[in-house]
């Protein structure tokens, strides 16, 4: 039985697509090395957060930075693991 605080990683995956519609980011991801492919979808009810969270998708989709895939508690999140990596350790 789960406890609840389980927490799923998937590292190195890539974005190929990033779409609003209404309130809704869709993202696309795939990942050739672990045969990952699917869709994440947020909800933003903040037009201005909204954009924001899509631009940013969008650079990571064009530079191809691979990207970080955590889930927990019903919550999932994307995230720049290297770029986060690289400030912890100039700070």
């Amino acid at each position: 039985m789960s406890d609840g605080n389980e927490i799923d990683v998937i590292q190195n995956l890539l974005i190929f697509g990033v779409e609003v519609e209404g309130d809704e980011l869709r993202v696309d991801i795939y990942s050739g090395a672990d045969c990952v492919c699917g869709t994440l979808i947020y909800t933003f009810t903040d037009e201005t957060e909204r954009a924001e969270r899509a631009a940013l998708l969008g650079r990571w989709r064009d530079r191809s930075t691979p990207v970080t895939y955590v889930r927990r508690d019903g919550s999932a999140a994307l995230m720049d693991e290297l770029a986060l990596l690289a400030d912890a350790l100039d700070g």
